[in-house]
């Protein structure tokens, strides 16, 4: 899949990104996929952060929407559009 976005956790044990497949996947430094994809976009991934405090995932897709993520990949509230 092709990596549109990447950002380090703020505690730098984590990386995550956002992709042309419309999912987010969140890794360990040594290139581990630590989760399954997150899905629910239903566009390409371009935007991606961490919370400062390491407990949620945002994203933003080419669907207008942006969402927010636990870090097992579960969205929290509703979406933005």
């Amino acid at each position: 899949y092709k990596v549109t976005s990447v950002a380090f956790s703020p505690d730098g044990q984590r990386i995550v990104t956002g992709s042309y497949d419309n999912t987010l996947r969140l890794w360990d430094l040594q290139g581990n996929s630590i989760s399954q994809p997150f899905q629910g976009h239903d566009g390409w991934v371009y935007s991606v952060a961490f919370s400062p405090n390491n407990q949620m995932i945002v994203s933003g897709g080419l669907d207008g929407t942006v969402r927010l993520w636990d870090l097992q990949g579960n969205p929290i509230g509703q979406l933005f559009r």
